[in-house]
């Protein structure tokens, strides 16, 4: 071999050793990139997540408040007072249940009529000051038996008055039933219930 050949050979040995190094870099490059879009991409799960949860958590806390004394979960839309203004049409009545000690007396409107299924619409459920027992109330259509609406506790003398459906509901008029649970304030066991037919009236 002569001394020309051997230094081109030598040439050509440095220019490969030289593509390699460029080659590994970008391999490295690439790995790096991969990695910090896996990363990123982690990151942004975790607070999606994380904001789910605190979303969750606000819900729960301000839809709902708990007494400290008696540890019983109580409408936040619960109102101290009476209802007034309520014609006898309005009025399903009171409602009367024996249930053990005593009678328990709550009244509701017999048409909740709402301007479309987003709006708020008047319940008119109140739990009257005459009543010993906490009170709650679930609202079911009776065709499909879907929960359309549900309270956490009354106390004696509070009353709801605008609710909100959980359901987009269509124009039109749904024949419901509100079951109307009893629930001894001292024990917190539930101890009679009254089931009440209402119509709930969509009007647009």
């Amino acid at each position: 071999m002569t001394e020309f050949e051997d230094v081109e050979r030598r040439g050509d040995d440095a220019t490969k050793a030289v593509e390699k190094e460029q080659t590994n870099v970008e391999t490295s490059k690439d790995n790096k990139g991969e990695k910090k879009g896996k990363t990123a991409l982690l990151l942004l799960l975790l607070l999606l997540i994380l904001a789910a949860a605190g979303g969750g958590w606000w819900w729960y806390t301000n839809s709902r408040a708990m007494d400290d004394t008696t540890k019983y979960w109580f409408d936040k839309m619960a109102q101290d007072g009476r209802l007034e203004g309520k014609t006898p049409q309005e009025i399903q009545g009171l409602l009367n249940s024996i249930v053990e000690e005593g009678m328990f007396n709550v009244s509701i409107n017999a048409r909740a009529v709402f301007q479309d299924g987003k709006s708020e619409g008047s319940i008119g459920m109140e739990n009257i000051p005459e009543n010993r027992y906490y009170c709650r109330m679930i609202l079911r259509r009776d065709d499909t038996d879907d929960v359309l609406y549900e309270s956490a506790g009354l106390k004696p003398g509070q009353y709801i008055d605008k609710i909100k459906l959980k359901t987009d509901l269509a124009a039109g008029e749904y024949e419901c039933t509100a079951q109307i649970i009893a629930t001894d304030p001292e024990s917190l066991d539930d101890i009679g219930q009254v089931q009440v037919k209402i119509k709930v009236i969509v009007v647009n």
